[in-house]
């Protein structure tokens, strides 16, 4: 990668990540923040610039030279001045910018939105990507990976066949899978294949799926050959975090339980998830855990939002006999340390973050591609042009190869898996699977960029 100049608005977990990656590599790195303290710690520890400041105050934007980058971030603490800063980064000519929030809900619902009137070329939230990690680990029986396309309104599942799996039974055609998914590709051996009707899949195989959150775990159950659930989930901790984790679960797990410390905090989610357990106690109690039969538990999650109480409950339960554990660490150190010495999945939201950033430049600023097999296929995301080829067009009369598939449309808000009588419009935004070989099919069918 040729010289590049980066300017990171935050200086916390997040930003130090990235600039120590990316100086280390050459390339000019110069960081924002307001705290001196911070700044000071930069300039012992990192080969970065620093500018103390706020970074949605346009000279503190100037003095970093912002214009001059090929990449604006802002991962400050604040949503609200990281949104700001883009528009001013933008307006300040810096080509792209990346912003950082902390709600799935800001991507999933409202994504495009911020990303259009805050000029975002990638909009992340952590507590998103800190969801699609911890669900990872404790679907791990079977599901590979877990992606969130279409603005997070759609899932794509990599799952393991195996024997009982009704596609190694049948033809696809005959699978007979619910409305609201679609069979992607089959991989084995590395190689992705786009099937037909007439393919059926193989006993370790790979297979991905795209759905709904509705229909995604029933079909990942029915390929795969699994037929039972995850047993007992225990999550220590009722914030935002656990509840998505818990709806993530939902159709999953055969029980979820919920220790929270905070009453009202409890009494909440009791009424937000009536058919769960929801116990008002401390999960750093070895009694507590006992009473609620943690021994049993198939996963362990501790989501509180203290580093230590997560780490101290996760000790508990293994000694308890708990089979799975998975700990929320803020501290990227703390999470390396405690991956050494203790038999548990670890979570830092903010390294996660930070590693998606990395992928995102590292692919040469694609904001919306999900890879498979080093590359051999990719979703991409394509806006429908008047000029588009395919604008006005049925899906099953538009002459698409074998490599190409229309994954998914996202149409005034909703989430679409089409069949063939779907007509494109201008202003869908379409969601396409590609194997390499046919990129340059899918650019002349939907021409543009993915943000286009």
């Amino acid at each position: 990668m040729d010289q590049r100049r980066f300017v990171i608005m935050g200086a916390g977990e997040v930003g130090r990540y990235l600039a120590r990656g990316l100086s280390g590599e050459g390339h000019i790195v110069t960081l924002i923040d307001s705290d001196p303290a911070i700044g000071k710690r930069v300039e012992d520890q990192l080969d970065v610039g620093f500018v103390l400041g706020n970074g949605s105050h346009v000279p503190v934007l100037e003095k970093a030279q912002v214009a001059r980058s090929d990449l604006f971030v802002a991962a400050s603490a604040s949503d609200e001045a990281n949104l700001a800063a883009s528009l001013l980064a933008k307006s300040l000519g810096a080509p792209r910018t990346v912003v950082r929030v902390k709600t799935s809900e800001d991507v999933t619902r409202f994504g495009r939105v911020y990303e259009k009137n805050f000029k975002a070329d990638l909009l992340l939230s952590t507590q998103l990507l800190t969801t699609t990690r911890v669900l990872n680990y404790v679907l791990g029986y079977n599901t590979l990976d877990i992606e969130y396309i279409a603005g997070g309104a759609l899932q794509v599942r990599r799952t393991a066949i195996e024997a009982g799996s009704v596609l190694t039974q049948v033809p696809l055609s005959e699978a007979n899978l619910p409305k609201g998914c679609l069979i992607l590709a089959f991989i084995s051996e590395g190689r992705v294949v786009v099937p037909t009707g007439s393919d059926r899949a193989k006993v370790g195989d790979d297979v991905l799926v795209i759905g709904t959150r509705d229909t995604i775990s029933e079909v990942e159950r029915r390929v795969s050959g699994h037929s039972q659930r995850v047993g007992l989930v225990v999550i220590a901790g009722g914030g935002d975090t656990a509840r998505t984790v818990i709806n993530g679960l939902e159709g999953q797990a055969a029980r979820i339980k919920v220790i929270e410390l905070d009453r009202v905090r409890a009494e909440a989610l009791a009424a937000e998830f009536p058919h769960h357990d929801v116990i008002h106690g401390d999960a750093t109690d070895m009694s507590v855990l006992a009473s609620e039969g943690v021994g049993d538990a198939r996963n362990f999650i501790a989501l509180t939002g203290n580093d230590e109480t997560n780490l101290m409950a996760c000790l508990l339960a293994q000694e308890l006999g708990a089979r799975q554990l998975t700990a929320l660490v803020q501290k990227s150190e703390t999470s390396t340390l405690w991956r050494k010495v203790a038999l548990l999945d670890v979570v830092s939201p903010r390294t996660i973050a930070a590693e998606r950033i990395r992928t995102y430049i590292d692919s040469n600023y694609e904001p919306h591609i999900v890879s498979f097999e080093n590359g051999a296929a990719e979703f991409i995301q394509r806006r429908v042009h008047a000029m588009s080829p395919t604008e006005g067009g049925l899906l099953e009369n538009i002459e698409i190869p074998r490599g190409l598939l229309v994954a998914a449309v996202m149409r005034g808000g909703q989430a679409i898996i089409p069949r063939g009588g779907y007509r494109f419009e201008v202003g869908d935004e379409v969601v396409l699977f590609v194997r390499r070989e046919e990129i340059g099919t899918a650019q002349l069918l939907f021409p543009g960029t993915d943000s286009d």
